[in-house]
């Protein structure tokens, strides 16, 4: 079975999908975010996964638009504790270092760490791995990198400072993608994910909303992002409690239908773990 993810070896992606997947299973390293969703969709890979918000950072609005965009299911999630390291080459200090590699989330997670630091140049690249491969494959002996800890032991790189994101509590969200969709067989706690757009009309999202409410569903998120060539209308992400198959739920999602103009669920899955990756030498 083979799993894609983006980035280079040792992002956080990886270790995700090493978490829940398990480590027999083959993780395929893709260049951009889109690639595991296409790669999935053409049954090139079994499964993807994708970052899909962090309890700092924020959502990753980009991943939200291929969720619409691609045809595939969501089947499951999990939450891996992040934690950021400052990473060079072997010889280098931090007295040496004039520019830093990262991803922009790396770098929004450790600001209160980088402004202590004397202004070093910010270069966002695609992931927290490429930083950390981007100083071991070019030698740079002025450069650093904010990463991973794995990466630090795939790219034999030397640690300058340890946990220096702002919170402890730094945690992203990441989704499993694939084409077929989750059939529960136990009474594994779920939710569900959907995206819709509602009716121009007055109260049009409150009623939405309330089709869950009247039910006593518990919503656990809602993002909005704006449809591309209709200036300031939107669609709606929304994560429920539960699934699709039960009857408050299916009762629910016939009412939204109702007093939407397109409504689709993107996926019922069980409810994810917290997982604290295992670093170690590969």
């Amino acid at each position: 079975m083979t799993i894609a993810f983006q980035g280079e070896r040792g992002a956080f992606s990886e270790l995700a999908a090493i978490e829940y997947f398990g480590g027999k299973h083959k993780a395929v390293s893709v260049a951009q975010w889109e690639d595991v969703f296409t790669g999935v969709e053409k049954g090139k890979r079994d499964f993807g996964i994708i970052p899909i918000e962090n309890s700092l950072g924020g959502s990753i609005h980009k991943n939200y638009d291929y969720l619409l965009q691609h045809d595939l299911h969501i089947t499951g999630e999990i939450y891996l504790k992040i934690s950021q390291f400052l990473l060079a080459n072997k010889g280098v200090t931090l007295h040496h270092v004039r520019r830093i590699f990262s991803h922009p989330q790396g770098f929004e997670q450790c600001r209160i760490y980088l402004d202590g630091l004397p202004s070093p140049e910010l270069l966002p690249v695609s992931n927290t791995a490429a930083a950390a491969k981007i100083i071991k494959d070019q030698c740079l002996q002025d450069a650093a990198a904010i990463s991973s800890m794995q990466a630090a032991i795939d790219y034999d790189l030397r640690v300058l400072a340890r946990n220096i994101e702002d919170n402890k509590e730094n945690i992203t969200r990441f989704l499993i993608l694939s084409k077929k969709p989750f059939r529960p067989a136990t009474t594994t706690a779920m939710k569900t994910s959907v995206v819709f757009s509602l009716k121009n009309m007055a109260g049009a999202l409150f009623r939405g909303l309330s089709v869950f409410a009247l039910r006593d569903i518990d919503l656990l998120k809602i993002e909005s992002r704006p449809v591309k060539g209709k200036p300031f209308e939107y669609m709606f992400y929304l994560d429920f409690a539960g699934s699709e198959l039960d009857t408050p739920q299916r009762n629910a999602l016939n009412h939204l239908r109702e007093i939407t103009v397109f409504c689709r669920v993107l996926g019922a899955y069980p409810v994810g773990r917290l997982a604290h990756p295992e670093y170690k030498k590969r």
